[in-house]
């Protein structure tokens, strides 16, 4: 398989810090196959900085405008449609890549793997080192299929992913976003969710990005922005992202096991279908009260429900939740 890399960019008013990004991108010591960028209807220089950028760019780029904005997730997805390199890097308008994060990265394009996953490095507004953001990454490895909690993920500049994987389903077949159920699933869920089920991960332990953390973030150090309200409403989100999983990994082609050899359909289905039994168990307890809720908590836990359907460890976090709930807290 060849290693040509797409790097997908995608912009919305990002005048800040953009330049710095695109100095990184040029510096790359194993240089982009095209860079594709996006520009969701910007109003400020952004524009005129991509412009200025393409002209003197030692690789190809791709860019357009977005009238009206699509959105960040919408943005990311039709730029990666557009790429036509074997391999998918998302790229953040506010962070740095470390000169050698593609060179590093394509030393674990290995037969079978998916996804190349990576350490950040946290920087603040003025680009000072804050600390590592290691994402649970302990040490350069690879991981096998359906490794994750199904409803893990690693943040998308942070991720390289075979174009291959995102072909395999049309992006508007997503499922709702089970942090944000408002919307559909962000476009490195998506990716993260697809890749895992299809082949092995490489991780590695690394920081090849300065993550940079302000005020604009979509999300911060912590990868996940909370849903506000009711835990009614945060389990359906789940129950019905769930099922999404589910249906998405039935309905993929008849070729995928060939396409993807470390594909296991009948385990994928198995493990999905755990986790949809899973939340879905989880939901009796919140319709409940007091020491009926307890109770519930008790038979589930009895039961299995809280250990991870794809490797039966205990989900320690779900635990503390349920027994919050159940005790008020």
């Amino acid at each position: 398989m060849n290693h040509r890399i797409s790097v997908v960019l995608a912009t919305y008013n990002g005048e800040r810090y953009l330049s710095q990004q695109l100095e990184s991108l040029t510096a790359q010591t194993a240089r982009p196959f095209e860079v594709i960028i996006s520009d969701d209807d910007s109003t400020d220089t952004t524009p005129e900085l991509i412009a200025a950028f393409e002209k003197s760019a030692p690789f190809p780029i791709l860019r357009w405008k977005n009238t009206p904005g699509l959105g960040f997730r919408e943005n990311f997805l039709r730029a990666a449609s557009k790429a036509t390199g074997e391999w998918i890097a998302f790229c953040d308008q506010d962070d740095i890549w470390r000169q050698d994060k593609l060179e590093v990265c394509q030393r674990l394009f290995e037969d079978g793997v998916t996804q190349v996953v990576h350490q950040a490095e946290l920087i603040d507004n003025a680009g000072t080192k804050t600390g590592l953001f290691s994402q649970g990454i302990e040490t350069t490895r690879i991981r096998p299929p359906l490794f994750y909690d199904v409803w893990d993920t690693f943040l998308g500049f942070s991720m390289i992913v075979r174009r291959d994987v995102l072909d395999i389903l049309p992006s508007n077949r997503r499922f709702v976003d089970y942090i944000e159920p408002k919307h559909l699933i962000a476009h490195d869920r998506w990716g993260f969710f697809l890749a895992q089920t299809l082949g092995r991960t490489a991780e590695i332990a690394e920081p090849l990005v300065c993550y940079r953390q302000h005020s604009s973030n979509l999300f911060g150090k912590s990868g996940r922005k909370q849903a506000d309200g009711d835990i009614r409403l945060k389990n359906k989100g789940y129950i019905d992202a769930t099922r999404g999983m589910l249906a998405c990994v039935e309905g993929l082609p008849d070729t995928a096991e060939s396409r993807f050899p470390g594909f296991r359909r009948q385990a994928a289905l198995r493990v999905y279908a755990s986790a949809l039994r899973q939340v879905e168990a989880r939901g009796n307890i919140y319709e409940l009260a007091g020491h009926q809720a307890f109770a519930e908590f008790m038979r589930l836990i009895s039961s299995g429900c809280y250990r991870g359907a794809q490797d039966g460890r205990l989900r320690w976090r779900s635990v503390a939740r349920d027994l919050a709930f159940c005790f008020g807290m």
